[in-house]
């Protein structure tokens, strides 16, 4: 069969070909300009992807520069505030909680019963964007014999930045101060050897021993054998005249052998484990957390919490530490002391190899609290001085952080979200 149609004319058949061309021309912008669409919409994801996690690395530097700070600086924590200066005042004071965004980790129900400084005096910022360093405590419970637990428990909070400003996150982590002194200190003297008190010195006993339901006095405990002679003398604080304990008023003397006098067959085989926890052996984490010294010529009236001393100890002729304020002192060499002063909180003479613990105390020097040595120490105790079990001084030692050691609280960490 033959067709009849004629054929296009050639310039229609040019004028179908540039339309085609023209609508192929559209769909390939087209589809150029979704690619470059999606290029940019990858391009700005990945950027914000970037920032967000500058600003998270940002504040996970920032919740850890905090918790170093507050390691490093237990000391200098006070009722008011922080003492960044160590010069006894009040730096950076607290402020309670409210709708800040720093204040968002704790419940808004309870916000009014924490508080918060802004922590300005940093170490260091990250070299790509930074942050706002936040410490949350509680606020003081009122009640004056109820632990203080606005220096013991603590969120940090750290609002981390990208570099251009643009991107935020804020991390929380929670701290608590948990005591270094584990064992309850019940007696004013504590040897893991024979006893000889023969010295000129009084010992006012731990008259009320009902937290453990003794009931008893004790004034010295040990493994071995406790031998009063001399001037020595053991009394109740009812019956300590200020300078000594009554001979007519002591519960023991020379020759007189007293039911505060205890000889503990069940004594603890390691007496560093008893107090802190941990073996002898294993001493470096304790001494880890402390202000290590060579000698003791630096303490003074402001001198508090844990400190270690790797040779002799001859306590300077003023106070060391307060009753609010005492101190947990560690002595590896012989301890001295002279004068009418004052030392607040507990003495723990300690080396690991065998020895004499000399320990000399003269011109009517005062110990408010308590002193223990180490098992493989025999001591040797000397002087004209007092040593005085003060509850209160122990408990402020126990209390406060200036005597504990930082560690994260399990499970405290969170992504706070605005």
């Amino acid at each position: 069969m033959k067709m009849t149609g004629k054929p296009l004319h050639p310039a229609r058949q040019r004028g179908v070909s540039l339309i085609v061309t023209l609508m192929i021309v559209v769909l390939l912008s087209l589809l150029g300009l979704y690619g470059a669409g999606v290029l940019v919409l990858d391009t700005r994801s990945a950027a914000n992807d970037f920032r967000a996690r500058q600003a998270m690395a940002a504040a996970e530097s920032g919740t850890e520069q905090g918790l170093s700070l507050l390691n490093a600086n237990r000391k200098r924590i006070m009722p008011g505030g922080l003492d960044f200066n160590n010069d006894g005042t009040v730096d950076n004071a607290w402020t309670t909680c409210g709708s800040q965004a720093w204040c968002l980790p704790v419940r808004s129900g309870d916000r009014a019963n924490w508080q918060f400084i802004n922590v300005t005096s940093l170490a260091s910022q990250p070299t790509t964007g930074g942050f706002d360093l936040y410490l949350l405590t509680p606020v003081p419970d009122a009640d004056p014999d109820k632990v203080n637990g606005s220096r013991l428990v603590y969120n940090v909070v750290a609002i981390g930045r990208s570099a251009d400003g643009t991107s935020t996150a804020t991390l929380k982590q929670g701290g608590y101060y948990y005591p270094l002194l584990l064992g309850h200190v019940n007696t004013p003297l504590a040897a893991a050897s024979n006893v000889p008190l023969n010295g000129n010195y009084s010992i006012v006993t731990n008259s009320d021993r009902s937290n453990d339901g003794s009931n008893l006095p004790v004034s010295a405990w040990s493994n071995g054998s406790i031998t009063p002679s001399g001037s020595f003398a053991t009394c109740h604080i009812g019956d300590f005249s200020g300078t000594g304990c009554p001979s007519t008023s002591a519960i023991s003397k020379a020759g007189q052998v007293g039911e505060d006098l205890v000889t503990d067959p069940n004594f603890p085989p390691d007496l560093f484990e008893f107090l802190f926890g941990v073996p002898a052996a294993q001493y470096q984490t304790i001494k880890e957390d402390a202000e290590v010294v060579a000698d003791c010529n630096g303490l003074g009236p402001a001198s508090k919490g844990l400190i270690w001393v790797t040779g002799d100890c001859n306590l300077p002729n003023q106070d060391v530490g307060s009753k609010e304020d005492p101190v947990l002192l560690v002595v590896e060499g012989a301890m001295t002391a002279n004068g009418s002063y004052d030392f607040y909180g507990l003495i723990y003479l300690f080396k690991l190899v065998s020895g004499a613990a000399n320990m000399q105390f003269n011109g009517d020097y005062h110990i408010h609290g308590a002193m223990f040595v180490h098992n493989t120490m025999s001591l040797n105790l000397t002087g004209n001085f007092v040593l005085e079990y003060d509850r209160e001084v122990l408990d402020n030692l126990s209390n406060g952080p200036s005597g504990r050691a930082l560690a994260r609280i399990p499970g405290a960490w969170s992504d706070v979200q605005p």
